[in-house]
């Protein structure tokens, strides 16, 4: 059977160069002449070489994948870890930046606690894939995990910051 196959792939080989070639001759412009056929050979592999290039590039970003999916767990898991933290930073900076009266570096106070958490909880759930907002808690965990992120003086607690935005989320619109 591996025979007849392999028979079968040369003799379509042979096939396809019989007809490509003077086909890509004749594309190319040249003229046909009884004594000499030109064939551009570089231009001919370099326009092959681009096609199985681009023909290859599906197949091993599939092998990448699967191979991904093959992970020891504890790659994984680092992995995971790694892509909830800079989710975590991400929503936090945004927040810092987008809250008036907060400013990095400096501890927040209870005024801006309130609503530096909730902008950092609305980037984090609207830019974050679905299956990695699961992995962090959902909202209530997100947002446990944002109140260790920032920096908060001696007026924030936990009863009096994170406690309501907790209480808030079922009428928060951008929850689901």
């Amino acid at each position: 059977m591996t025979r007849k196959l392999l028979l079968a792939a040369l003799a379509f080989a042979c096939v396809a160069v019989s007809l490509i070639l003077p086909l890509a001759a004749f594309a190319q412009g040249a003229t046909p002449s009884t004594t000499v056929l030109p064939i551009q050979w570089g231009d001919m592999a370099n326009a092959l070489f681009k096609v199985a290039v681009e023909a290859l590039y599906p197949v091993v970003l599939a092998a990448v994948a699967y191979a991904a999916g093959k992970l020891p767990w504890w790659v994984s898991m680092w992995l995971t870890t790694q892509r909830i933290d800079r989710a975590l930073q991400t929503g936090a900076d945004y927040a810092l930046n987008a809250v008036a009266g907060a400013t990095a570096g400096k501890a927040l106070n209870v005024d801006v606690g309130f609503t530096v958490l909730k902008v950092a909880l609305e980037r984090i759930l609207g830019s974050t894939p679905e299956w990695l907002i699961k992995e962090m808690g959902g909202p209530k965990g997100i947002s446990e995990r944002l109140f260790r992120v920032f920096k908060f003086d001696e007026t924030v607690s936990d009863k009096n910051t994170l406690t309501p935005l907790v209480n808030a989320l079922s009428t928060l619109s951008f929850v689901k």
